[in-house]
């Protein structure tokens, strides 16, 4: 025998010591992989007369969009504003490319007007209408946003 027995004890402990922080990051690897690629996110938003709130409200959704660098598009059906929503609206997709503009005539079904032209597996419904609030849809927005970065963050970890 080369070592002496503390020597070997160590030498042993040492070796184990390390065989088991290698089985903990294969297993750390494996259960953290992602076989699939997260969807990509769609908003519809249906409003009807927000003249004095919209711009404000689609501004602030496109700066979140590309202030996070996500792959999310919008789309907004307006179901038959009287006001000059659907004026702004127009306005507004043209010097905005992640927007889109349905003018919904027969407002009993808006969503499925939309639900076409949406590009993301994932489609969240936000209803200016008659659920949420403006101060409540920035709100919303901002968290769906974070989430959707938390899972991009998530994928890109397990992918590198």
């Amino acid at each position: 025998m080369f070592l002496s027995y503390s020597a070997s004890i160590i030498i042993v402990s040492l070796a184990l010591y390390g065989l088991w922080y290698v089985l903990k990051d294969v297993w750390n690897w494996f259960t953290t992989l992602e076989l699939v690629r997260l969807p990509d996110a769609s908003f519809i938003i249906v409003l009807k007369n927000m003249e004095h709130e919209v711009e404000d409200l689609m501004r602030y959704i496109a700066n979140e969009i590309e202030d996070g660098s996500h792959d999310v598009d919008v789309v907004v059906v307006d179901c038959g504003s009287d006001d000059l929503t659907p004026t702004i609206l127009n306005r507004l997709a043209s010097e905005m490319p992640v927007l889109t503009v349905v003018h919904s005539v027969r407002s009993q079904r808006p969503v499925a007007d939309a639900i076409p032209l949406c590009r993301g597996s994932v489609v969240h419904v936000l209803d200016l209408i008659s659920r949420l609030k403006p101060e409540e849809f920035m709100v919303v927005v901002a968290s769906l946003l974070r989430q959707h970065k938390r899972d991009v963050a998530v994928r890109s970890r397990a992918e590198g």
